[in-house]
């Protein structure tokens, strides 16, 4: 059982995001925003529309298959079966890929890093990841400027050969990553807000807000009284649309403020694209309201989605697992093709042109479509049309 193995029940367990804890670290004081709120990654998580976009985004990419490729003569081939480490389609024995990568992508999106410790064998190969707790993980300089790193606030450094360090936005002269949540917190702040000014709206009625007018001289204990009369009688969601009574010649003004008024569900709606702004994706994801502009048809924006919201991403998991985890020549491909999967006939129609001129064998075509090849090798060939040659050759007679 290597360290990282004994430290993975505290280090790797899922972000504590509510205090729930002994060792939560996300919940350190923030300065106040200007619209009063003190903004938090634990309460940043309260508003929809930040969570709709890290949900989107961190359960779009752990659904992907992994591949394990080699590239060689320029050609790139699948490795499978002991060919290809087992820690690709498994990374630890504790957790699925899917569970994995996502606690990696909501790293990134709520820290701006993630931290994936290896453990290795006595040939120095790995065989396991685990994903680290952002900010259970300090940065120190290392020699010549190399990076080490503090886990929990150890004195033990770990290499980085030890730790992969995977940055989001990384800004120069800076080892961590910045965190979308700090960036934003002035438009998170904004966004609760509003959310609590809505919540507080409804919970203390909406119909009898006003004042109580009284046109004799009432003693201050008078007033106190009924105007905790009138508020047990007819505060709350529950009563409004009630009928009032008033005594003594007290009457009931209403001043009451439409949200409307307040800009209140403009000001609702522009946060929620500002916060899909914040993580590049297209506002009619998280808002209702908002009609798409780009494409014709579900596939288009979804490929969309995929080209302008997953693919920064994922290149940056990709790169920095393939370069600093696999031997030279080999890398990892989170395989985007299993979003862009066509309907039947579409599908159908695109593999009889890669068959019909030779770029693919029906074998291929049924391997895509998780059908065994065809007996004897007959779906093994590539074949074309008959009267297909090269320009200035001549056909036979």
């Amino acid at each position: 059982m290597t360290i990282f193995t004994r430290m993975f029940g505290r280090f790797s367990a899922p972000l504590d995001l509510f205090g729930t804890g002994q060792d939560n670290r996300l919940s350190v004081f923030r300065p106040r925003t200007h619209s009063g709120r003190s903004v938090t990654r634990e309460n940043s998580l309260q508003l929809v529309a930040v969570y709709a976009c890290q949900s989107l985004i961190a359960d779009g990419i752990s659904m992907l298959p992994v591949d394990h490729l080699t590239k060689a003569n320029g050609i790139r081939k699948k490795l499978e079966g002991r060919r290809s480490p087992a820690w690709i389609q498994q990374p630890n024995p504790h957790q699925t890929t899917y569970e994995f990568w996502h606690r990696v992508v909501t790293s990134l999106l709520s820290d701006g890093n993630a931290f994936i410790a290896t453990d290795r064998d006595a040939s120095g190969e790995v065989t396991a990841l685990f994903c680290l707790h952002p900010q259970d993980v300090d940065i120190v300089d290392g020699p010549v400027g190399a990076k080490q790193f503090r886990v929990g606030g150890e004195s033990r450094l770990f290499d980085t050969s030890q730790i992969l360090h995977i940055p989001a936005f990384a800004v120069p002269g800076k080892a961590r990553g910045l965190s979308p949540l700090d960036v934003a917190r002035e438009a998170i702040g904004l966004g609760l807000t509003a959310q609590e000014f809505g919540t507080r709206f409804f919970e203390q009625g909406t119909t009898m807000t006003g004042v109580i007018e009284h046109p004799g001289n009432p003693r201050p204990d008078e007033a106190r009284l009924l105007r905790d009369m009138f508020r047990k009688t007819h505060e709350g969601v529950k009563k409004s649309h009630s009928v009032g009574v008033l005594t003594g010649g007290a009457s009931f003004k209403p001043i009451t403020i439409a949200p409307e008024q307040a800009q209140f569900l403009e000001t609702r709606r522009f946060q929620k694209s500002e916060i899909a702004l914040l993580y590049r994706i297209p506002a009619y994801l998280v808002d209702s309201t908002v009609t798409s502009s780009w494409g014709s048809g579900v596939e288009e924006q979804n490929k969309f989605f995929i080209d302008q919201t997953l693919m920064p991403w994922i290149v940056r998991i990709e790169q920095a697992v393939s370069t600093f985890l696999l031997p030279r020549g080999e890398s990892i491909r989170f395989n985007a093709d299993a979003r862009l999967r066509a309907k039947t006939k579409d599908r159908y129609e695109a593999y009889a042109v890669a068959i019909n001129n030779g770029f693919m064998s029906r074998d291929e075509v049924r391997a895509l479509e998780d059908l065994p090849p065809l007996p004897a090798g007959q779906g093994a060939a590539f074949v074309q049309p008959l009267n297909m040659a090269q320009i200035g050759e001549k056909q036979a007679a």
